[in-house]
């Protein structure tokens, strides 16, 4: 453990220009800043959403083998109160990908759907955003130039 003998060393050996810097470091361990309560919402909000991609994973691999899923990540933090987690998985010939993002305490649902037509003439980008009880659905296709297999 530290000493305060051992601290005062370290003070002593840093250079002027820092002092402003470890003070204040110093001064929020002694009089950390009060709860933030929006912040505080943020994360118990956060936290519900993991739980739920947790369950929806599990329904998700109870169709798929397990190699199928893929790319589940979770984050959260920042100033503009954001936590996103999502997931991935293959299904037939297309890549899915669903995401849940708490966006300043409201809750956006994407699903994405991408696929090359049977034919392999187009890529087809499907899109379903749901938000505050609606809902959003929009279809793209995109013709192929060029098949990048082809010399």
């Amino acid at each position: 453990m530290t000493t305060r003998d051992e601290l005062k060393s370290i003070i002593d050996q840093m250079p002027t220009e820092k002092f402003d810097l470890v003070r204040m470091n110093l001064e929020s361990i002694l009089h950390p800043p009060p709860p933030n309560p929006a912040f505080e919402n943020v994360h118990r909000r956060s936290e519900e959403l993991r739980k739920r991609m947790v369950e929806r994973l599990k329904q998700l691999q109870a169709g798929n083998s397990c190699a199928t899923i893929s790319n589940f990540y979770g984050g959260g933090g920042g100033g503009g109160a954001v936590a996103e987690f999502a997931y991935g998985w293959v299904e037939d010939r297309a890549r899915m990908r669903h995401r849940f993002v708490l966006h300043e305490n409201h809750e956006l649902d994407f699903v994405e759907r991408l696929e090359v037509t049977e034919d392999g003439k187009a890529l087809v980008f499907e899109q379903e955003i749901y938000a505050e009880g609606g809902s959003v659905k929009r279809k793209e296709e995109f013709p192929i130039l060029k098949n990048l297999n082809d010399p």
